[in-house]
């Protein structure tokens, strides 16, 4: 079976609120399974099952978008 391709991508940025007594506030968004590829499964190596050579299940998530904000003080 082939491997598994997943790209994740993190964009964050950072918003000084009061930067000279340290307040600082961060956002990010990370994509998990960017570009929601389709990992499949190996095939059926059981000779005497009726799906014998069918790739029937995959592997790994669907794409998962999460947001962050982090307030560090």
């Amino acid at each position: 079976s082939d491997g598994i391709d997943n790209w994740d991508l993190k964009v964050e940025r950072m918003f000084p609120i009061k930067p000279d007594q340290g307040f600082v506030a961060r956002f990010s968004v990370e994509f998990l399974n960017a570009f929601n590829k389709t990992n499949f499964s190996g095939p059926n190596v059981d000779p005497t099952n009726a799906q014998f050579g069918r790739v029937t299940s995959q592997r790994g998530l669907p794409r998962v978008i999460q947001f962050n904000l982090r307030v560090e003080f």
